[in-house]
């Protein structure tokens, strides 16, 4: 009895001690890589933030450096883009965002009037008219939603979208949202606006 109790220990003995030769494997996880950070929409959202606070300062005249040199740059009021919307080429902006000269951005959903006005009048009064440092980003997609059909994807297939949201408040029926939507195409890897565009319920 004791010559098999003897035997049963060696056995466990021999089981419990680690073969220095054998391979000791590393341990492996289930955990899923980080998820990478899409380069475009960083170098987008950036770029968006930076002429956000351009417009916020009233930096305009260093507006026309993000402007595309090779295209004109539309301002939409709503986002219905429409071909008669006022465009101005880099050197025109340039040349009338200092000076009194008005031009015809449109008309006033609702009540129809022609909205005529300075380049840095539609800026401040329209383009801005809301604080938008502190919205909501998207990028490449459009939260604000009305009556008005936004073909901004339609008009620009080739570019980068960069819509800045404030939602609308309890006390309209979160019907005074308001959204500030920048324009990007890209030119030897560098990103321009095209366009900028407004949006808001519309009737």
């Amino acid at each position: 009895m004791k010559i098999n109790l003897l035997m049963v220990l060696a056995l466990l003995t021999a089981c419990n001690k680690v073969d220095p030769n054998q391979a000791i494997l590393p341990k492996t996880t289930t955990e899923l890589p980080a998820k990478k950070v899409d380069s475009e929409e960083k170098t987008a959202i950036n770029l968006n933030r930076d002429i956000v606070n351009l417009l916020k300062n009233k930096q305009y005249d260093k507006l026309s450096a993000h402007i595309h040199p090779e295209r004109e740059i539309k301002f939409s009021m709503y986002s219905f883009v429409s071909d008669k919307d006022k465009s101005f080429s880099k050197s025109d902006f340039e040349k009338y965002i200092g000076t009194d000269e008005k031009f015809t951005f449109g008309h006033k959903d609702g009540s129809g009037a022609i909205y005529i006005v300075t380049l840095k009048d539609y800026l401040k009064d329209w383009v801005f008219k809301k604080d938008f440092s502190s919205a909501k980003v998207n990028y490449d997609n459009f939260e604000g939603k009305g009556n008005s059909l936004n073909n901004i994807k339609e008009k620009y297939p080739n570019s980068e979208t960069v819509e800045n949201y404030l939602a609308g408040t309890v006390e309209y029926s979160y019907m005074d949202w308001n959204s500030l939507i920048l324009v990007f195409e890209k030119i030897d890897n560098q990103y321009y606006l095209v366009a900028i565009v407004n949006d808001q319920w519309t009737v």
